[in-house]
């Protein structure tokens, strides 16, 4: 297992930013989601979604899709998929 010794700060908000090296080694993109499981007391996995639109325009056949339009049923979907990646 390769170990990282990166850190970043979370703001009052609750905001951080994720250390370049993660960005790159995780190839996380603008417009990514990122899903937080936890597992254990201290221990969270995180799975990333790339381009959730992508994913969602094979299901529905509307020229002008967005997720907002979506926004609840594309959340079902990639929760779907985020539980089968989490096993």
């Amino acid at each position: 297992m390769i170990k990282i010794n990166l850190e970043s700060t979370v703001s009052d908000k609750g905001l951080t930013t994720i250390p370049k090296e993660i960005r790159k080694k995780l190839n996380i993109k603008k417009g990514d989601k990122l899903y937080w499981i936890f597992k254990e007391q201290e221990r969270t996995e995180l799975i990333v979604i790339k381009k959730p639109l992508k994913f969602l325009k094979g299901r529905y056949a509307q020229k002008d899709l967005t997720y907002e339009k979506l926004e609840h049923k594309a959340d079902e979907l990639i929760e779907k998929k985020v539980e089968n990646k989490s096993r």
